[in-house]
């Protein structure tokens, strides 16, 4: 039977234990980074003879004394994970916990190994198909780069005609630097400093400490650096987590290169890259130009809150939607 527990019930060693031996475990559900992006978290838990055996995460926020989970930052799935299939009667459990624990689930998505079915009572959980992208670099090189659009082959000979050196770092602060140069003043509402950056410099600290992180880089012949990716592998999938490029980096395509370097490096490998993409069209034509296959996953959204209160809710995001195009025209 599946059960709703607090986070000082979990009990972590379990829980991480399940993580590892799941087919579909995920580096974002692990005890340590669900710590750094959603403090706090609750779950529900299924147990068999004293053992976890299913689990969900659930990333509990509070606002207008309602709590409400929200899909944290840094995180694009979460979902139920277990070693054995979930059962019907789970999913059921699942959906009907939810239901009576959460009036508001702004965004919260399953992983892609999950198929919900539509419970006994008919009553499915509200939401979206979305999508990744995942490579998988079982191959040679060779029938990778096969896969690349012509356009993509095309702009990565000019790259390298810029003699871009493509190195591993450790220098988080350069790839924040570059980001915050150069991405974050095109982002509206984005706080930095005040919280997205030290959350991921945690990320990336923790899971180094752990083996699971690596930061590629991309510099000029003088030595300045204009591209820089952080790669998390966890299990057998490689997660795109965070890039950034100067002006001179999206010039040069320093991006393509990095991403290419790192399929010349682990082609042949029991690797999967997963884009981690965005529902950004520009964003999904360009990871679609390396040949990646789209996969989908299933996301909820709903509001049960009062009127009253869905009401603050809308002026508040009619108030933001107002400011974010003003203060894009300036």
């Amino acid at each position: 039977m599946m059960r709703y527990i607090r986070h000082d019930k979990v009990n972590r060693v379990q829980w991480d234990a399940l993580i590892e031996q799941a087919p579909n475990g995920l580096i974002y559900a692990l005890t340590w980074y669900l710590d750094i992006v959603s403090p706090g978290w609750e779950a529900l838990v299924k147990e068999e003879q004293g053992r976890y055996v299913v689990v969900m995460p659930l990333p509990v926020r509070r606002k207008f004394g309602f709590r409400y989970l929200q899909q944290p930052l840094f995180v694009q799935q979460l979902g139920v994970f277990s070693v054995a299939p979930v059962s019907a009667r789970d999913w059921e459990e699942i959906c009907s916990l939810l239901r009576q624990h959460f009036r508001l689930i702004t965004h919260y998505a399953f992983n892609t190994d999950n198929l919900l079915p539509v419970p006994a009572d008919g009553v499915a959980l509200p939401g979206t198909i979305r999508t990744t992208y995942h490579i998988a670099l079982q191959v040679p090189y060779a029938q990778i780069v096969n896969g690349y659009t012509s356009s993509r082959k095309r702009q990565l000979q000019q790259a390298r005609k810029h003699n871009l050196v493509i190195e591993p770092t450790t220098d988080i602060e350069q790839l924040i630097h570059l980001f915050d140069q150069n991405t974050a003043p095109r982002i509206y509402g984005l706080i930095g400093e005040g919280h997205t950056y030290p959350m991921l410099r945690r990320l990336y600290y923790e899971a180094k400490q752990r083996g699971l992180a690596s930061i590629w880089q991309a510099k000029t012949t003088d030595g300045s650096v204009v591209a820089s990716m952080l790669l998390l592998e966890y299990k057998n999938k490689v997660i795109y987590l965070f890039n950034s490029s100067s002006e001179k980096g999206k010039a040069t395509r320093a991006i393509s290169l990095l991403i290419d370097a790192f399929f010349i490096a682990y082609a042949g490998t029991d690797l999967v890259f997963d884009f981690e993409a965005p529902e950004v069209p520009s964003l999904v034509q360009f990871y679609s130009s390396f040949g990646s296959t789209a996969v989908p996953y299933f996301s909820v959204s709903y509001d049960q809150l009062p009127w009253p209160v869905q009401l603050i809710k809308s002026t508040r995001m009619h108030l933001y939607r107002w400011l974010s195009r003003n203060q894009g025209g300036r």
